[in-house]
């Protein structure tokens, strides 16, 4: 009867110890819930292990030999020049071209003068002359007469110029005439000897002249 009654005791005592560690256990996991809530609380602990500190050595750098110094570079010999004598060269004569003769352009043409011959016979002749003046400004003209083969050849009269016997030639000369006006002249001559007597020539100053 004593074994029976312990073994009760026993069974008593174990489920109030389990219903205790059961309800310890509740307690717990309440507490755990109030505190981080439902979600954190059904996750399991983790466990954190303290960091250890890395420490990194540097391998040790290779030493640097010294660079052996360069010997100093033996000096060249001097060598022995030899002297050379300068042979002059030849001088050339500098070339000099001659001189373009340049012909002078000839006067602007501004005075033409006519001269015919309106009567003549063995001891003189009559002539009669006109002068244009055919440029821009006014001139004062002057026209000569030549002659050839004509011994002692005198001037015996002149009108609406002036004239003057100077050797073998008469020259005739004659007041200002305008741009685009014309004058008139005439002389008469006598000679010596046989042949009719005539002129050889004429030129007027600042133009040309032809005998008709």
């Amino acid at each position: 009867m004593a074994a029976k009654h312990s073994v009760r005791v026993f069974g008593t005592a174990r489920f109030i110890l389990s219903f205790a560690v059961a309800v310890l256990v509740l307690l717990v996991v309440w507490t755990a819930v109030r505190a981080v809530g439902p979600a954190e609380a059904a996750k399991p602990p983790t466990v954190v292990l303290p960091s250890v500190a890395r420490v990194t050595i540097d391998p040790p750098s290779p030493s640097v030999s010294p660079t052996p110094s360069k010997s100093p570079t033996p000096s060249k010999k001097p060598t022995a020049t030899r002297a050379t004598t300068a042979v002059p060269e030849k001088t050339r004569k500098p070339t000099t071209k001659p001189p373009v003769k340049t012909t002078p352009p000839p006067p602007p043409t501004e005075v033409e003068a006519t001269l015919a011959v309106t009567a003549s016979w063995e001891s003189g002749y009559v002539a009669m002359g006109r002068v244009t003046n055919e440029g821009d400004r006014p001139v004062r003209w002057k026209v000569t007469v030549s002659h050839a083969d004509l011994r002692d050849l005198r001037l015996r009269g002149v009108w609406n110029a002036t004239g003057n016997l100077t050797g073998d030639s008469i020259v005739i000369t004659g007041g200002t005439l305008d741009p685009g006006r014309s004058a008139d002249f005439g002389f008469r001559t006598s000679k010596d000897g046989r042949g009719d007597a005539r002129p050889a020539g004429c030129n007027a100053v600042g133009g040309t002249c032809r005998i008709r």
